[in-house]
C-alpha cells in the first residue's frame, strides 16, 4: 500500500559504492524484504523487483530500465515539466537543458528530490568494472527504494 506524503521531512538517501575492478555486479536486494531484484538465467540478468523498487537506472544501457508506476509517473510530471521550459528543438540542444534533465552520478538525489522524493527514498550506486573490446570500462547502475511503500516481505 502506497502512503503519499504531503512533503519529504528530509533529502533523499543516496550511498555510491564501488567494487573493485573485474569483479562482477553484485545482486542487490531489498533493503526493506530481502528480495534479490534480480536473478542470473544463463547469461542473463532477469528483473524481479519486489513492490519496494521505485527504480532502477542500467548504467550500460545508459536509462531506467525499470520503473514501479510511482516512479513512472513522477518521471512524466518532471519531463511535463522540462518540456514546458524547454518547448523547442533549439532550446533543447542548450546547456541549460543538458543540466536540467541529466541524472549521471551525484545529480541523482537532486533530480530525485525535484521529481518528490525525499528520506524515504534510498537510491544505491553501485559502480563496477571490466574489460571490453580491450579496454577498461566502469559502469554504474542506480537502484531506488522507497521505504513509503509499505508492503508485507513476500513469503
Amino acid at each position: 500500500m502506497q502512503h503519499a506524503f504531503a512533503q519529504p521531512a528530509g533529502p533523499v538517501g543516496y550511498v555510491a559504492i564501488e567494487q573493485p575492478f573485474g569483479v562482477e555486479p553484485p545482486v542487490v536486494h531489498c533493503p526493506i524484504c530481502g528480495h534479490a531484484q534480480s536473478v542470473l538465467e544463463g547469461d542473463e540478468y532477469l528483473q524481479t523487483p519486489c513492490a519496494h523498487l521505485a527504480f532502477v537506472f542500467g548504467g550500460e544501457e545508459d536509462e531506467f530500465i525499470y520503473a514501479s508506476e510511482d516512479f513512472a509517473a513522477r518521471f512524466a510530471r518532471f519531463d511535463a515539466a522540462l518540456q514546458a521550459r524547454f518547448p523547442d528543438a533549439e532550446s533543447q540542444n542548450s546547456d541549460a537543458f543538458e543540466e536540467a534533465s541529466r541524472f549521471y552520478r551525484d545529480l541523482f538525489p537532486t533530480r530525485l528530490a525535484e521529481m518528490g522524493y525525499g528520506s524515504q527514498l534510498l537510491a544505491l550506486r553501485i559502480t563496477y568494472g571490466g574489460m571490453a573490446d580491450g579496454a577498461p570500462v566502469w559502469f554504474s547502475d542506480v537502484y531506488g527504494f522507497d521505504y513509503a511503500t509499505l508492503q508485507e516481505p513476500p513469503r
